[in-house]
């Protein structure tokens, strides 16, 4: 078995029939070309064999007979089966997919009709509603920072964000899209040293090259960029200083995405868990209206204030 094996490779060894009927066999009992009921002959089923043995997926066990390694088992029962399972639903999949089309329908009765289409077929067996909704749960912050990142791509139109930790990542994409020419109205909660505001300055007094003076000037100067400042309040506790947030993170994009975290109230510089909805216009509609509430205490940095005088 090598040290490592790619996705690529995996589906690749399982790009056959024959393969899949192997590794079904495995994974159901014990394997050989005894027990093998099939049309090939002894050398192509050991040069199959080899291959998925080789991917990491099956291993010789007691003598002759070859069963499903770990990893083969969870590719298996993970992948293969949930694929066979989702096939055999073909039809019921497709008519959630014109579901979600139509525009006629309010989203949650979309979403009601959905789950009963779920619960009338073997799909709950492997799936919830959820999975088939605009509705998701991210318990991982680096998976959030990948959503979010989605999203930002994803805008067409308008961009409300507040959050309270700097990503260098998300902040060039929501840069990019203030170049593109797409609203972005950002409030920052970090504190002012490692506040946006800070970071733009420091640019702006000692730039690394022309081109990226030139952008970051450019941003500060563009109506399409609203930054503002919210920093957080500081606690005292256990002899430490605890830094509070005034809101936790949100994002609201083109008026129908939003995304939103939950934060450790013991220990609020910790991140918990995130909620994202990917269409529905009346929590993001609740979002912006509470982006624009927070707004009404930030502070727009100077940084901003001058160069837009003399435009």
């Amino acid at each position: 078995m090598p040290q490592e094996v790619t996705v690529e490779e995996i589906f690749t060894v399982l790009s056959d029939r024959t393969s899949l009927g192997l590794i079904k066999t495995a994974y159901a009992g014990k394997l050989n070309f005894s027990s093998y009921v099939g049309t090939l002959s002894k050398k192509q089923f050991y040069t199959k064999l080899k291959r998925l043995c080789n991917a990491g997926l099956v291993e010789k066990r007691e003598e002759s007979y070859y069963r499903t390694t770990t990893l083969g088992s969870l590719v298996y029962n993970g992948h293969i089966q949930t694929l066979e399972d989702a096939l055999k639903n073909f039809w019921q999949l497709k008519a959630i997919d014109i579901l979600k089309t139509r525009d006629d329908f309010p989203l949650d009765h979309n979403e009601s009709i959905i789950d009963e289409i779920v619960n009338g077929s073997n799909l709950k067996n492997f799936i919830n509603s959820t999975h088939l909704t605009g509705f998701s749960i991210i318990k991982d912050f680096n998976r959030l920072i990948i959503d979010i990142l989605r999203m930002l791509e994803d805008a067409k139109k308008e961009i409300y964000f507040a959050s309270r930790y700097h990503d260098p990542h998300v902040s060039k994409k929501m840069f990019e899209k203030v170049e593109n020419g797409i609203p972005v109205h950002f409030i920052d909660g970090n504190p002012k040293q490692i506040s946006v505001e800070s970071r733009l300055n420091a640019v702006l007094r000692t730039p690394p090259n022309e081109e990226t003076y030139r952008k970051v000037s450019k941003l500060v100067k563009s109506r399409y960029f609203e930054l503002k400042n919210l920093e957080p309040t500081s606690i005292e506790r256990d002899g430490r200083n605890i830094i509070v947030p005034k809101f936790n993170s949100f994002l609201v994009v083109d008026g129908t995405q939003v995304v939103y975290e939950n934060i450790n109230y013991g220990n609020p510089e910790e991140f918990i868990v995130a909620i994202a909805r990917y269409d529905d216009a009346y929590l993001s509609e609740q979002f912006i209206n509470y982006w624009k509430l927070l707004a009404r205490d930030a502070i727009e940095p100077k940084l901003l204030e001058n160069p837009r005088v003399r435009t």
